[in-house]
């Protein structure tokens, strides 16, 4: 039995795909019927697995949750409070796009019990959002952030760092419009561009399209900055909050607190197995279908990869992972030169030591990928 476990669904339908994405996403919603159905099916199979269990988060992910008809919504969320234990302060969130963001919807997921809405806003400069095919406008994205801040929910906001016509001045302006619009939590995103083709192909053909990774470097130190002075708190890699604005369900991912996952592609961690679901949605259907779970990955964790996932993920917080911790791992692990690295970054500046924890310094969270690959 878990108390405060989370809990997590994918909604994979979007009405078109962005160029940089790298989901499990479909853009043919003659499924959606079915898929929500197949939905309702694993959250009656889990929910029996977790009988016991209390939740006090959910995250709707995807794709575009705010793209599924309000009554998908409804209908999702009334199958998940009926078959798991939700407390009754649990954090709801749902993601959405500007150009979803409509009274009547806001209404409806507050009804349906969304606390809070994730949204994607990415620029507030048309020319790169329309570099990569996002739907909406600046317009749009100020639009959908001041209803959804007068609805009362709490809101954060996505920006992406790296984007074809981006520059230096447009992503401060993007940042600073951000920051200043009530939104009480900010997640900015390197755009990975070896995840997308489409965008590495442009990259290489345009690179006067792209800032260089020097210049993103300089402007995410200066974003972090930036948000420190208008009182966000830098609290993991790619998120700041205003006190208390935390994103609860991920801080279950870095801290590795039980999380199931329903829906094509969704992974979980319960009952110190990593199981992932399949990641086509026929097989998906056919799966549930049969009455069974869509299992593709079902793997135990043994000790010694739950102590190096405790430091690679803990040391994604601000707050970082205590230091006889790590200390231990290096000893133990058979790697003399993971050591002199150890002393090599802690003297660089790339980590440091604090109230008895190592943390990575704000210039480390840029090089954080080649640190955390060292422990795996």
């Amino acid at each position: 039995m878990t108390a405060g476990a989370g809990l997590y669904v994918h909604l994979p339908f979007c009405r078109s795909r962005c160029g940089y994405c790298a989901f499990v996403v479909t853009t043919d919603d003659s499924v959606r019927e079915a898929y929500l159905s197949a939905l309702e099916q694993e959250s009656r199979i889990a929910g029996g697995e977790a009988r016991g269990s209390s939740f006090d988060t959910i995250y709707l992910g995807g794709g575009t949750p705010s793209w599924l008809p309000p009554e998908g919504i409804v209908r999702l969320l009334d199958a998940l409070h009926r078959d798991f234990a939700v407390e009754i302060d649990a954090e709801i969130t749902l993601e959405a796009n500007p150009d979803d963001v409509l009274s009547e919807r806001v209404v409806s997921w507050k009804a349906a019990g969304a606390t809070r809405v994730s949204l994607g806003v990415q620029s507030f400069q048309d020319r790169e959002l329309a570099a990569v095919g996002r739907r909406h406008d600046a317009a749009d994205a100020a639009r959908a952030l001041d209803l959804l801040l007068r609805s009362d929910l709490r809101v954060s906001g996505d920006l992406i760092l790296g984007l074809p016509e981006q520059t230096a001045e447009s992503f401060r302006e993007s940042a600073a419009r951000l920051a200043g619009s009530g939104a009480g939590h900010v997640s900015v995103y390197l755009l990975e561009t070896e995840k997308s083709r489409t965008i590495e192909e442009d990259r290489s053909r345009h690179p006067d399209r792209y800032l260089n990774d020097d210049a993103q470097a300089d402007l995410w130190l200066e974003l972090s900055e930036m948000l420190g002075r208008r009182g966000f708190q830098h609290y993991e890699i790619s998120n700041w909050c205003r006190e208390g604005e935390e994103a609860r369900h991920n801080l279950k991912y870095w801290t590795r607190h039980p999380t199931l996952g329903l829906g094509v592609s969704a992974h979980e961690l319960w009952d110190e197995r990593r199981r992932a679901n399949v990641s086509a949605i026929p097989a998906y259907l056919a799966a549930l279908g049969e009455g069974r779970r869509p299992t593709a990955l079902d793997q135990p964790i043994d000790p010694q990869e739950q102590a190096r996932e405790k430091i690679v993920l803990g040391l994604r917080l601000a707050e970082g992972v205590e230091a006889g911790r790590i200390e231990g791992w290096v000893q133990s692990c058979g790697d003399p030169a993971l050591a002199r690295d150890l002393a090599a970054w802690e003297e660089s500046a790339i980590l440091e030591h604090r109230d008895g924890k190592i943390r990575f310094t704000e210039r480390g969270f840029l090089v954080s990928n080649e640190v955390l690959c060292r422990f795996v």
